[in-house]
């Protein structure tokens, strides 16, 4: 079940039916999670995992399902493709067993994700890419994601789930590997021209620096690196990046860009202050403007009221608990299994940090990466509280021998 679910993470992160139209006309994701779900219901042995992440989860679906039947303004499409996103969630909660199994979807996620990566950086180096704001910006092969906001942020989003699979890292060439992700991503997101995936990469690299023992030896490379990086950008990219400090080095709609996020926020906060119970409605601002609201707290504050800053409120309860846990779990044990699963919780707390950081310039509540993080982490937390289990239970035999 879990290569299976392996399979279908790759589908939906590269989308080759995307990528070669022909591939799209033979409905092949929609094929391929039918027959999983069929051998999930068939021979699969499932388990409900009782995750914190289920709390938020399930009340986005009750808001966002409510919301579909009233607001005048819902993308039905929008909504059902959220939905599908949740199904591939409980198959998830319901069908990692063991901590093998985990570690086996982890990286998959990161192999998937830097294959993505890789092949949108062939087709850039090809000639597919868009030229907006005076700049080149490397964008997604895929369709739906390709924006290079999007595909920017679905970097940044996977970046942190290095570090846990840096430990099961064995051979040099795994190592060599995984240092070859960071390298690619952090290339890909430079090559995008997205100012808010490219403060998410140094906010990310700070928090890596802050917790390496190594801290002083890295941020030595990186004073090494950063200007090595910086004077081989192209010209029309640093201007971009300089138009964070000063917005006389790019054309007026790249500042107006930067402002329309804060208006969207504003307005989504005036939505929200008139509707505060079930918000403006699904869909609103989008109906309005022909444009999404850019801003995540106006999606789920502005369109959604109440039930949304639950559901924003629960998602960083859910991430921040399991992370505490999995620290007062992991104790002082040292094994790699368990620093594998410590890992996931920080990496799937700094994807978090991500989400609400990069929603301030991007509508990302429906974004998969809340929930694939959250079982993800959901799942170590239980793995390790069975290892301490375990331990207790190890420790009262040798006493009673």
């Amino acid at each position: 079940m879990i290569w299976l679910l392996g399979g279908y993470m790759w589908l939906f992160i590269h989308r080759p039916f995307e990528v070669w139209p022909w591939l799209g006309e033979l409905r092949i994701e929609r094929m391929y999670m039918i027959a999983t779900i069929l051998y999930w219901a068939i021979c699969a042995d499932k388990r409900w995992l009782s995750c914190r992440s289920n709390v938020p989860v399930f009340l986005l679906a009750g808001t966002l399902f409510l919301a579909s039947l009233t607001s005048p303004y819902a993308d039905f499409a929008y909504v059902e493709d959220w939905f599908k996103i949740l199904v591939f969630y409980v198959l998830l909660i319901t069908s990692i067993k063991n901590d093998r199994e985990l570690a086996i979807l982890v990286a998959a996620f990161v192999c998937i994700t830097a294959l993505y990566e890789l092949h949108s950086l062939r087709e850039f180096f090809c000639g597919r890419y868009q030229y907006a704001m005076g700049v080149k910006r490397m964008v997604g092969v895929d369709v739906t994601l390709s924006h290079p906001n999007s595909f920017g942020a679905s970097v940044v989003y996977a970046l942190p789930f290095l570090y846990p699979v840096w430990p099961l890292s064995v051979e040099r060439w795994e190592k060599l590997a995984v240092v070859g992700a960071f390298a690619l991503g952090v290339a890909c997101v430079m090559l995008t021209g997205s100012r808010s995936s490219f403060v998410g990469l140094v906010a990310l690299v700070a928090a890596g620096v802050l917790m390496s023992r190594y801290r002083w030896r890295v941020l030595l490379v990186l004073l090494v690196a950063a200007p090595v990086v910086w004077i081989n950008l192209r010209p029309d990219l640093q201007k971009r990046y300089l138009t964070m400090i000063d917005p006389s080095y790019g054309p007026a709609s790249a500042q107006q860009s930067a402002e329309g996020r804060t208006k969207s926020f504003w307005e989504g906060m005036e939505n929200f202050a008139e509707n505060p119970l079930f918000g403006a409605g699904l869909g609103l601002h989008r109906a309005k403007t022909g444009m999404a609201t850019h801003n995540v707290y106006s999606e789920a504050m502005g369109e959604l009221g109440l039930p949304g800053l639950l559901v924003l409120i629960g998602f960083a309860w859910a991430y921040a608990a399991d992370f505490l846990e999995a620290r007062r779990l992991r104790g002082d044990a040292y094994e790699v299994d368990e620093i594998f699963l410590y890992r996931i919780c920080i990496a799937a707390t700094g994807t978090c940090l991500m989400l609400f950081l990069l929603g301030w310039g991007g509508h990302n509540l429906m974004r998969y990466n809340w929930l694939w993080c959250g079982a993800f982490a959901g799942a170590a937390v239980h793995f390790l509280r069975q290892r301490v289990c375990d331990r207790k239970e190890d420790n009262y035999e040798d006493i009673h021998a």
